[in-house]
């Protein structure tokens, strides 16, 4: 039972991160319907970024979002004005083709500047561990949870209670209606897709904390996004949170109870007894 309730909570507090991954996809595709298979790369890329400023600055990785986050947002904005922006109109086979050409882009990138071996850096102050009890929590995933419910409860505020976030939500639920009440759907999809960019600085730079990384990890991170967002459905931000959770979960315990090659096979199998019982999401309003 006690490595139970540890392999729970560490996979719980992992999920909040995932949560905080799949919150930039579902602002992308549940704004504009474009199908983002680089989003996983924007993690991958963020991390990069965070390994940089660690390694020459010397800049803590838990600091590093200070730069990656203006960083990541100018990005999104110039690959939304210079691709996306392009296909809108297109059929959407077209930008499934432009966003692999992204992801394959990005990741090629990365191996030229970086080269294949993985990178890590080799301290942050929030590094260590909490015994509690017979339980031993990490300070980094433990901190990584925090600042990404902390940001999930902030992008929730922004949609809810600010005139950009309103305007997201206008145009996220009917582009006509809101075009006719005077939004500029372009600045609203740019600010949407630089806004969903710039949230995988912020889980980049927390993962960097207790982990590495490579130029493959973001096919991992792209298809667990994806994976979040379809059990939870579009338009519920606390659906968002639930279903990190459970993939965050359902992971932990494969990797302590199975086999940690098998984390995965764990992830889709309960994605696809989700979907074959509620294709909408558990949460899912459209």
């Amino acid at each position: 039972m006690e490595t139970i309730i540890q392999g729970v909570f560490n996979g719980a507090l992992m999920g909040c991160t995932y949560a905080l991954i799949a919150l930039g996809l579902s602002l992308i595709f549940g704004v504009m319907n474009v199908v983002n298979f680089a989003h996983g790369d924007f993690v991958m890329l963020s991390m990069y970024f965070t390994f940089w400023a660690g390694s020459i600055w010397g800049v803590d990785a838990a600091l590093t979002p200070l730069i990656t986050f203006p960083l990541l947002f100018s990005f999104g904005i110039i690959v939304y004005y210079g691709l996306i922006n392009r296909t809108l109109r297109e059929h959407y086979t077209i930008q499934i083709a432009v966003t692999v050409g992204l992801m394959t882009f990005l990741r090629a990138i990365t191996q030229l500047v970086w080269h294949a071996q993985p990178r890590a850096l080799p301290y942050s102050f929030i590094q260590g561990n909490i015994h509690l009890g017979g339980y031993v929590i990490a300070l980094s995933r433990l901190t990584s949870a925090t600042i990404s419910l902390i940001i999930i409860a902030g992008i929730s505020f922004f949609l809810s209670k600010t005139w950009p976030g309103r305007t997201i939500r206008a145009t996220s639920d009917d582009l006509d209606a809101a075009s006719l009440m005077g939004v500029d759907f372009q600045k609203t999809y740019a600010l949407a897709f630089g806004l969903g960019s710039s949230l995988t600085a912020i889980a980049g730079s927390l993962l960097m904390t207790f982990q590495q990384v490579d130029p493959t990890m973001g096919l991992r991170f792209g298809l667990l996004s994806w994976c979040i967002l379809a059990l939870a459905g579009l338009g519920s931000i606390p659906g968002l949170l639930i279903s990190g959770l459970i993939v965050g979960v359902g992971e932990s315990l494969a990797m302590t109870f199975w086999d940690p090659r098998a984390r995965s096979l764990v992830i889709y199998l309960i994605f696809i007894l989700v979907l074959w019982l509620r294709p909408r999401g558990i949460f899912g309003r459209k």
